[in-house]
């Protein structure tokens, strides 16, 4: 990542005379969007109507600058604003969020969620009489006590709403969820403003805001490294074309291993998934993927299965090509610039079967957090078709990790047009969209050094090719069959 400066994250407030009840946390206050500058970040304080204009102003000024625009929150607030009760269902329900309508909350109740970022910072019951579809308020909310983080709504509440509002388009915001009384929760509507009211939520704002700016100084003002991992998964299947069970051939654990799925409730492990050491550089992922590849064929050698690789190569179960990333934070504009790079890429050279898995499976912006720091991007299907397009994706992934901020005026995912071609497959709309943000990656340092791999991906994609997900992985590999 280029930079000119290090980033400053500012809290903007273009009503100074109107009184914004949040944790400033050290940052720097301004009513002047002139002060920004193209590698700093910018919260929005107040409603929506009062700074929207005010971005849309500050952008047709830089438009023809040639600099990194800002990093503007919640830009997009006005539109989703206006969106209808029926507008926010159709667009919640395509990403495969769970939605109740009816003008009340479920058996149950509801929750209010605070999410700031992709976290929760605060989370507080809300009585159902005061609940409509769409309907976010804080009347009476400070009076209610809000859950502790180990709750055990929290985590999935976190999860429901950090994706309600990402799909949405906003960095922060306020989601409502119905919860039955078996705990099932469902999106009832959300906010781009938010609704903290409890001592505890200010503070774990106030500190999650502090280390935002303290990681966005640090990446704005050294170059962006990503160290990158993987768990591509495959299948083997006999020759009367049913899937073994992996687990007869390899450990739960470990770089050649295997993964469960639940079948009726049942836990099986049909699944070979590879597990290579972590590095910065892409080409020693992939050496160390055919190693573990070779042990697979040794553990199952006199057996006469073939390989199956890809998104979906046997109905009812797909399978992932999560890539790992480390030593950068997680935020909402690197992994938009996944979505855009590799997501969106991944998704012109799928077949037109594998759409089936989504929106369950390889939905946009699926991320998990890893316990010892980083983060897994697991929207992607199995890359394990071939050692070029397994290349091509862990290269992109690299690049659009490490230079999210150049990417981020190039974000065609965010317009609703190409969202719902991604999700229904219409392919000159993401063919459109897929060669913008070429052109953006082009720009990038990052290009220079993975050219080559990277370039594959896009001239399959010009030349209309798909994998095939009937084909032997080995034979591209250069793995001995049998």
């Amino acid at each position: 990542m280029n930079q000119n400066h290090s980033g400053t994250v500012w809290l903007f407030n273009p009503n100074p005379q109107s009184t914004v009840d949040w944790p400033y946390s050290g940052l720097r206050l301004t009513k002047e969007l002139s002060e920004v500058q193209s590698n700093d970040c910018v919260i929005p304080l107040g409603s929506a109507a009062s700074y929207v204009a005010h971005f849309e102003a500050y952008e047709r000024l830089r438009l023809n600058t040639g600099q990194a625009r800002p990093w503007l929150m919640n830009r997009l607030a006005c539109q989703v604003g206006q969106w209808t009760s029926d507008e926010l269902e159709r667009r919640l329900r395509r990403e495969g969020l769970p939605v109740r309508r009816g003008g009340e909350a479920a058996e149950g109740g509801a929750i209010s969620v605070a999410i700031w970022g992709l976290d929760a910072v605060e989370i507080r019951r809300r009585p159902a009489f005061q609940t409509k579809f769409n309907e976010v308020n804080n009347r009476s909310l400070a009076d209610i006590p809000a859950y502790g983080g180990d709750h055990a709504l929290w985590k999935p509440a976190e999860r429901l709403a950090v994706r309600a509002l990402y799909s949405s388009g906003l960095d922060f915001g306020q989601v409502e969820l119905s919860v039955s009384e078996q705990g099932k929760l469902a999106v009832i509507g959300l906010s781009p403003q938010l609704l903290i009211t409890g001592k505890e939520g200010r503070q774990r704002l106030a500190a999650t805001l502090a280390q935002f700016a303290l990681d966005w100084k640090a990446e704005t003002s050294n170059r962006a490294s990503a160290r990158l991992g993987a768990d591509p998964e495959f299948l083997l299947l006999t020759p009367q074309g049913r899937v073994a069970s992996a687990s007869k051939y390899f450990p739960r654990n470990g770089e050649t291993g295997c993964d469960s799925v639940r079948v009726r409730g049942e836990k099986r492990w049909p699944i070979v998934e590879l597990r290579p050491r972590p590095s910065p550089e892409p080409l020693d992922i992939l050496a160390h993927l055919r190693k573990l590849l070779l042990v697979a064929a040794d553990r199952t050698r006199g057996h006469s299965f073939t390989w199956k690789a890809g998104a979906l190569p046997v109905a009812g179960l797909p399978l992932g090509g999560h890539v790992h990333l480390s030593g950068l934070p997680l935020n909402g504009e690197r992994l938009r610039a996944l979505d855009q790079a590799v997501g969106l890429t991944l998704r012109l050279l799928e077949p037109d079967e594998a759409a089936r898995r989504r929106p369950r499976y390889g939905a946009l912006g699926d991320f998990r957090r890893q316990p010892h720091g980083g983060f897994e991007y697991r929207t992607p299907p199995s890359w394990l078709i071939s050692p070029r397009l397994a290349l091509g994706v862990l290269a992109m992934a690299k690049v659009a990790a490490e230079h999210a901020r150049e990417l981020a005026s190039c974000r065609p995912l965010d317009e609703d047009s190409v969202r719902e071609a991604f999700y229904q497959g219409n392919r000159p709309r993401l063919l459109e969209a897929a060669r913008s943000v070429y052109e953006a990656i082009r720009q990038t340092e990052g290009y220079r050094n993975y050219r080559e791999a990277i370039q594959f991906l896009y001239l399959a994609i010009a030349r209309q090719r798909r994998w095939d997900e009937a084909a032997d992985i080995r034979l591209k590999w250069k793995i001995p069959l049998g």
